[in-house]
């Protein structure tokens, strides 16, 4: 009897330095092979297996640039599935006093403040992002469950808006957030939106994690200006 794929794929994911692997992946961004061994701290041609398991697997990809190679998710289906493993392997649920302590411990509050999820903005700031934006009337919910951005939401936020935006298919659509338990903004124009804001200064990343912190000159452009003053602190 042929092994089921969800087994592979379940085994793939559960080996401890593949599972460090794409936990790093899950900022979005692409990185060589050099880089996932020293994060994982493993040597490269142990690295060079895990990674060809994960792409034979379809859960990682590879883009060949010259004489680089850079690996990244599959797509975001397997972002959000990771996502989902990551709420599952917390077993908080029943535990609300447990997860409040665990996101207090001083190494998780960054990534509850902000963090990237698959290329996005999640955490406090991504469920405060997709709040503020609602209630402004910017962003307004489509009855098969995406979201479009309104001509008011064009011309607010024209500073982040991609060139040549083409609001057609799934552009933008909710994720439930890891640590916030609410949904956040995904898709290919929040990804946009994420670039856009650490391009800017808004936002930068922390090294070696999926942290982002806000700068002192994203609190007025991106807090003030375009959420409305909500309590969240520069670091």
């Amino acid at each position: 009897m042929n092994e089921p794929r969800l087994a592979r794929v379940a085994a793939a994911i559960a080996d401890p330095t593949r599972a460090r692997v794409l936990a790093r992946l899950l900022d979005g961004r692409l990185h060589t092979a050099g880089e996932l061994a020293a994060h994982a701290g493993v040597t490269a041609p142990t690295m060079s297996a895990h990674l060809k398991l994960l792409v034979d697997e379809g859960l990682a990809r590879v883009r060949q640039q010259g004489r680089h190679r850079y690996f990244g998710l599959a797509d975001g289906d397997v972002a959000h599935a990771l996502e989902a493993l990551l709420r599952v392997a917390d077993g908080r649920d029943a535990e609300p006093a447990a997860d409040v302590r665990r996101w207090q411990k001083p190494e998780m509050r960054g990534l509850r403040r902000a963090r990237s999820c698959y290329g996005h903005l999640a955490g406090e700031l991504g469920v405060q992002w997709r709040e503020a934006l609602l209630a402004k009337g910017w962003v307004t919910a489509a009855p098969d469950g995406r979201y479009e951005v309104s001509v008011a939401g064009r011309d607010a936020l024209s500073g982040l808006m991609p060139p040549g935006f083409a609001q057609t298919g799934r552009v933008l659509y909710d994720c439930v957030d890891w640590s916030e338990r609410r949904d956040h903004f995904a898709g290919p124009l929040a990804v946009a939106w994420l670039e856009a804001m650490v391009e800017k200064g808004w936002l930068r990343r922390a090294p070696e994690t999926r942290e982002l912190k806000l700068t002192p000159s994203g609190r007025p452009a991106l807090i003030e200006r375009l959420m409305g003053e909500v309590p969240f602190p520069v670091r």
